[in-house]
């Protein structure tokens, strides 16, 4: 063998195993997106902590590369999802583009569901491939709470996503479209804060707007609280107040029932009694579901167990905030709230502490300080708990009003709602109905 030859087949050796490795390296590439801060879920928790994050880091000129992952393309302002469902706001107003949320900016989204999270080898397993990171805020939120009531989910609606906001619509004005001149019963199942807004709003449409665009057709409104009273968290002087404002709406408030099976048209009560439903709102609660994404630092609640700076004990480097999370006030041990106000300022805390992480500053425990609680019931009229301070009608409606358009991002967002409100306000609310599920093209 010459050596000519032998140094050909040298260097097709080196060659092959530089190609190997080479590809090797480019489909493990492909299969790990490698990012340094990874935000899991775009409620108001991982919005927020990503708005407050990008902002500071630009500041203090900290280069580093945050990707937030969630399975819907943009983020839901959930406070405003029951006027959206009852026609007072276009729905999708309610909506933001996380692409536009990164836009000009050297962060990314993901568009994807996310399937399990390694805290140790800080990976995390998504529909669309793995993701390592440095730092990860796990935001991922909660889901309507059926408790195994069988037909419950088959047969109900909610009013916690954009499309589950959109579905009740759709189904509410179908059944009207199509009942003839038979009386609609409408049933809410859960008396808290959600049920009693959800009640309030569909009292007055049926009330004003459903009169002049269905003048035959009568609508039944109740709420089903299993408790001895409607919104258990509040003050019974509320409670009070609160119910007897939606008896003269002509809502029916049945108390101590137990919703037990749910079917089409009836739901049943107690495991005896049986009403009519055309349609069953389900608002009665919800659950978190740590322990599907995790093995460890999960409570029995499902929720993920965190330090008073909001991350794991075991694992500093991985968050948890909003629902998901067991966030407990240092001095009295008692965990947070599970609220849209505390989540909020949970991802500002995370993203402020995140910074000063990287900048090897002293952090604080986070401290949870509510400022009240605004809650609307129908046009119009509002409680308002402030502090000490309880007020009740139009003030505390257009405190609550006022206070949540600031909250909502996006200045154009802002102006559209106002102009929605203000077109509701002159004429009757929008009932068009389109249901995106059995499309079928037809021209006439």
């Amino acid at each position: 063998m010459t050596r000519e030859t032998k140094y050909r087949i040298l260097v097709s050796i080196c060659g092959e195993i530089w190609m190997k490795k080479y590809y090797s390296n480019t489909r493990r590439m492909k299969q790990t997106m490698e990012t340094d801060i990874l935000i899991l879920g775009a409620g108001i928790g991982g919005y927020q902590t990503f708005r407050v994050l990008e902002k500071y880091l630009k500041k203090e000129r900290l280069h580093r590369k945050i990707t937030i992952v969630d399975r819907n393309n943009y983020f839901t302002f959930v406070p405003m999802l029951h006027e959206a469902a009852t026609g007072s706001i276009e729905p999708t107003h309610c909506a933001i583009p996380l692409r536009a949320l990164v836009a000009g900016t050297p962060h990314t989204f993901c568009k994807a569901s996310v399937e399990y999270i390694d805290p140790k080898k800080k990976i995390v397993k998504t529909s669309v491939g793995s993701m390592s990171y440095q730092y990860c805020v796990i935001a991922l939120g909660s889901v309507t709470n059926y408790f195994k009531t069988p037909g419950a989910k088959e047969h109900s609606q909610h009013v916690r996503t954009l499309d589950g906001a959109m579905r009740l619509k759709h189904e509410f004005i179908h059944t009207l479209e199509t009942c003839g001149d038979e009386p609609v019963t409408l049933n809410i199942v859960g008396g808290g804060y959600t049920g009693v807004e959800v009640a309030g709003q569909y009292a007055d449409l049926a009330k004003k707007d459903l009169k002049q665009l269905y003048p035959n057709t009568s609508i039944g409104i109740r709420v089903i609280q299993a408790g001895d009273g409607i919104l258990p968290h509040m003050s019974v002087a509320i409670q009070q107040k609160v119910e007897k404002r939606l008896v003269r709406q002509g809502v029916i408030i049945q108390k101590n029932a137990k919703v037990t099976h749910v079917s089409k048209g009836s739901i049943e009560i107690n495991d005896h009694d049986n009403i009519k439903s055309d349609i069953t709102i389900w608002t009665a609660g919800f659950e978190t579901l740590g322990a599907t994404y995790m093995k460890t630092g999960v409570n029995d609640r499902g929720r993920i167990d965190v330090t008073g700076e909001l991350h794991m004990e075991e694992f500093p480097d991985t968050y948890a905030l909003g629902d998901i999370a067991n966030i407990q006030d240092p001095t009295t041990h008692i965990s947070y709230p599970q609220l849209a106000e505390a989540a909020y300022h949970e991802g500002t805390y995370v993203a402020k502490h995140l910074v000063r992480t990287l900048k090897h500053k002293k952090t604080t425990p986070f401290r949870f300080h509510s400022k009240g609680q605004l809650m609307p019931i129908g046009d119009w009229y509002g409680v308002a708990q402030i502090g000490p301070f309880v007020l009740f009608g139009k003030f505390a409606w257009w405190i609550r009003r006022t206070v949540y358009l600031l909250f909502m991002p996006g200045f154009l967002r802002k102006l559209r709602i106002v102009f929605d409100w203000t077109l509701h306000s002159f004429g009757v609310r929008d009932v068009i109905s389109v249901d995106t599920a059995n499309v079928e093209e037809h021209t006439q």
